[in-house]
């Protein structure tokens, strides 16, 4: 049992757990009480108070706004859940996992963690037809080269983009999965790749 828990709380920390694992989303508080047959609202509240008073979670006050912390995930559940950094930005000649940069942590499956691993979140809609909505947070792995094709985060004059990557002669395409947007054309000079998106994280509202 987790330390410190309650076995009904270490109970509910493991559904959350596995549901971010399995549906890459945490429950809601009546799908977690009709799990453990808690009829009341408030029941479910208490248990996930004191989860959060006890450092395992943290909670906003969206439908799906239960947050496992690097506690939980890297101490109790190793072995399937895994923390990564979630960049809040990205600047030219500075490294992207420097300590000034992280906003906070996400959860995610120990496979998705990977050592240059990180998690950034998605702001406007130019991706929308590939699935990536705004303010989705998505898992972006630095180690991996940009393939034709690929979804990569790319910084262009200090200004962070997200966009599929297709190189030419002597110009680079970044092209918009929005019909209504056009490609950034650039020269090779003038884009840093920042890693490759390889996941998405989606908390639903």
């Amino acid at each position: 049992m987790a330390k410190g828990l309650t076995k009904r709380q270490a109970e509910i920390l493991e559904f959350v757990i596995e549901s971010i694992r399995d549906y890459g989303r945490p429950p809601t508080i009546a799908e977690i009480g009709e799990e453990f047959g808690i009829a009341s609202t408030n029941g479910v509240n208490d248990h996930l108070v004191a989860l959060e008073k006890k450092g395992y979670i943290t909670r906003s006050s969206k439908a799906r706004g239960i947050h496992v912390t690097e506690k939980a995930a890297v101490g109790l559940y190793r072995s399937e859940v895994a923390t990564l950094p979630l960049v809040g930005r990205i600047a030219a000649g500075q490294p992207i996992l420097a300590e000034e940069n992280i906003e906070g942590h996400v959860a995610v499956s120990a496979s998705q963690a990977k050592p240059a691993a990180y998690c950034l979140r998605v702001s406007g809609d130019s991706m929308i037809e590939d699935g990536i909505l705004d303010g989705d947070v998505i898992i972006v792995d630095q180690s991996l080269t940009p393939m034709p094709g690929d979804i990569v985060v790319a910084l262009v004059t200090d200004e962070a983009t997200v966009k599929r990557y297709y190189p030419h002669k002597r110009m680079v395409e970044l092209r918009p999965a929005n019909a209504r947007m056009d490609s950034m054309l650039v020269r090779p000079e003038e884009v840093q790749f920042q890693g490759v998106v390889v996941g998405l994280h989606r908390t639903l509202r």
